[in-house]
């Protein structure tokens, strides 16, 4: 693997890596009860714990590997000091969700593994490349399954962390192991393959990128078998609109100020009366699955809008003996409020979330004007770019891939 070939067949190799692949698949469903387990019996601080000795682990190997090369140069233990300070650095950050410190061990495992299977047929420095493009197709496949598994969630930066391990693992074994086996000139065949899983890798992306809650409503209609998907209420990717009140602040809506002006106006009974319907805290969640951004954008934001506010009035009567915090919640609330008046005020006067006016006088002067507010709701929605500029960089990369398997193909004639 390092200065000699593996003795055991590239099958066998690459059955490591599916069973690595597996292995986190398979746990993502279950993931949620694991935790839970692991707290309840050992604590969350077992996982990090598990992560610090499997990297203490893995220095301690290479050092050992690195004391039998007598040549070994001082550059290459520096690397591995700078790689496992890095790593240990990740680790420390994800201390607070120490189950996601564990998945980043995961994947710099996986890096390896893969790796090792690319020597049977890759033995230049392609090989890092292509190790590392494969572990990121593996760690988008994750966040697919994660999307369309229930109360989980798609993440553009897990994808980027687990690439940050993958790239980690690959830095050290090129940099800090420098296997002999590993020739410095990469042959021309070895780039066309590098541009055919880039091509691979970025299609994948692109498909996510592109997997909007109209998408997900277009295909899940045309494929019963896929029905499931409208009720979850994590979507892959949205875009939306930026909305900038100099009075209320910031907020995101998946709605234009036109569509949002018109379905207010449109169906401003019907929402409100089912919003009446939903109005206590315990059937919020029977809501969400029901109204979710791709069957209902719109009565979905008005409802989340209208529980940010309520939340935020309970915790400010909670913490009345803190004045900082006590008008904190009351600005929240207030500007919340202020959103449902202004930009869903057909629905919101017709329903029986409509706030006292003595209230509404309380809040108001105690709501922190000085303040910029900018709305959790609906954080996630990209604003700053949009569908057809995502097409255009893919179609710019797809060419430009192309344009590198061409160059190289000929080449090698």
């Amino acid at each position: 693997m390092l200065n000699n070939p593996l003795k055991e067949k590239e099958l066998v190799s690459w059955l490591y890596v599916i069973l690595c692949s597996l292995v986190i698949f398979v746990t993502i469903p279950l993931a949620r009860s694991m935790q839970k387990f692991v707290r309840e019996h050992w604590g969350k601080e077992i996982f990090s714990y598990i992560v610090f000795a499997v990297v203490i682990l893995a220095v301690i190997a290479s050092l050992i590997y690195l004391r039998r090369l007598r040549v070994a140069s001082r550059s290459r233990y520096i690397w591995l000091a700078v790689i496992s300070t890095i790593f240990i650095g990740y680790t420390l950050r994800l201390s607070r969700n120490p189950e996601e410190a564990l998945h980043f061990v995961e994947y710099g495992v996986l890096g390896l593994l893969v790796y090792r299977a690319l020597t049977h047929k890759v033995r230049n420095k392609s090989i890092y490349f292509m190790a590392a493009v494969i572990g990121v197709m593996v760690g988008m496949m994750d966040e697919a399954i994660q999307w369309a598994t229930p109360k989980r969630y798609w993440g553009l930066d897990d994808i980027w962390l687990n690439f940050i391990a993958i790239a980690l693992i690959q830095t050290a074994i090129a940099k800090g192991l420098s296997p002999s086996i590993i020739s410095e000139k990469i042959a021309p065949r070895n780039i066309r393959r590098l541009s055919i899983l880039t091509a691979a890798a970025v299609l994948f992306l692109g498909a996510c990128l592109l997997n909007t809650p109209a998408r997900v409503a277009w295909y899940t209609q045309r494929i019963p078998a896929l029905q499931f998907l409208i009720e979850n209420e994590s979507m892959m990717f949205e875009y939306g609109h930026y909305y900038q009140d100099p009075e209320i602040g910031h907020f995101r809506s998946r709605l234009s100020p036109a569509e949002l002006r018109r379905t207010d106006e449109q169906r401003a009974i019907e929402a409100a009366a089912i919003l009446d319907q939903y109005r206590n805290d315990a059937t919020y969640s029977d809501f969400l699955e029901k109204y979710t951004p791709v069957s209902d954008p719109f009565l979905h934001e008005a409802r989340v809008h209208l529980f940010r506010r309520d939340r935020y009035m309970q915790e400010a009567e909670e913490n009345k003996e803190n004045e900082k915090i006590y008008r904190d919640r009351i600005m929240v609330a207030y500007r919340e409020n202020r959103i449902m008046e202004k930009y869903f005020k057909n629905t919101f006067k017709r329903s029986n979330f409509v706030l006292p006016a003595e209230q509404l006088a309380y809040l108001d002067e105690n709501h922190l004007p000085e303040l910029h507010y900018g709305s959790a709701v609906s954080w996630q929605l990209v604003t700053k770019i949009n569908e057809v500029q995502i097409m255009v960089g893919l179609f710019v990369v797809f060419l430009g891939l192309a344009v590198v398997y061409w160059y190289f193909g000929r080449e090698e004639t």
